[in-house]
């Protein structure tokens, strides 16, 4: 699982919930899109590991925002995205924001942060 996300506390706070949470993942932390898109590409040129199943992604980052990601990503092979659920996640419950997510069908759904345990548990299932 991708985490791509700014905030280092918010950062945190998922990895100590999916530690708790019944079931194993890996996780990886970006602090922006940009490094989260890099590390994406890699492991798809390289294929030395698997694919994330899950990226949940912040909207509000520097260097590339949520959006900006999601241009870049949209690109990508149907047959690579189609192995990863994207998650739009931001603590701002702008109507906006939760519009501009169905102009991206590769975002399965808009999370508001902060996640609670059994956010995390439906997210894994």
């Amino acid at each position: 699982m991708f985490i791509i996300d700014d905030d280092p506390i918010h950062r945190l706070l998922m990895s100590k919930l999916f530690e708790r949470q019944p079931k194993s993942c890996k996780l990886s932390f970006f602090e922006n899109g940009q490094k989260g898109l890099a590390a994406l590409e890699t492991i798809i040129a390289e294929k030395t590991e698997a694919l994330p199943d899950i990226i949940l992604l912040d909207i509000e980052m520097p260097l590339m925002n949520g959006w900006q990601f999601m241009d870049k990503y949209s690109a990508l092979p149907g047959e690579i995205k189609k192995q990863i659920r994207v998650y739009m996640v931001s603590s701002s419950f702008s109507d906006q924001d939760q519009e501009r997510v169905k102009d991206y069908p590769d975002i399965q759904d808009y999370v508001v942060k902060p996640l609670r345990m059994e956010k995390i548990i439906e997210l894994l299932d």
